[in-house]
């Protein structure tokens, strides 16, 4: 995409950034997981039981915790690239699967409650 304005050299290249859609697309994480908290009663439950937990703390909040930061960091390079190869690369490896983990939390939770002998 090739686009001269008055002050800048025939030629040039304008860089690419996030629009409106690649940017709500990397922040659905972020609204489903409060969502889920607020719609969902046993989510918080779940998420928070013990067992499993890592010292102390409940698994299911530091998966959660992981989770959400793992799309934090894909979403930092989708609103920061220049590049929308590297924002597809970003979407496809930290927002797309952690749509599907916040969601699938509280089921590998209980997965784990029943696995232990």
């Amino acid at each position: 995409m090739t686009s001269a304005t008055p002050d800048a050299p025939t030629g040039y290249k304008r860089q690419w950034r996030a629009d409106s859609a690649w940017k709500t697309l990397s922040v659905i994480p972020f609204v489903e997981a409060p969502l889920l908290w607020v719609f969902g009663p046993t989510y918080l439950s779940v998420i928070l039981a013990k067992p499993p937990d890592i010292v102390g703390i409940p698994l299911g909040f530091v998966l959660e915790v992981l989770v959400l930061a793992w799309a934090a960091l894909g979403a930092r390079v989708i609103w920061t690239t220049r590049s929308p190869t590297m924002a597809s690369i970003a979407l496809l490896v930290a927002t797309a699967p952690a749509v599907p983990l916040v969601l699938l939390l509280p089921a590998i939770i209980l997965i784990m409650q029943n696995l232990t002998v």
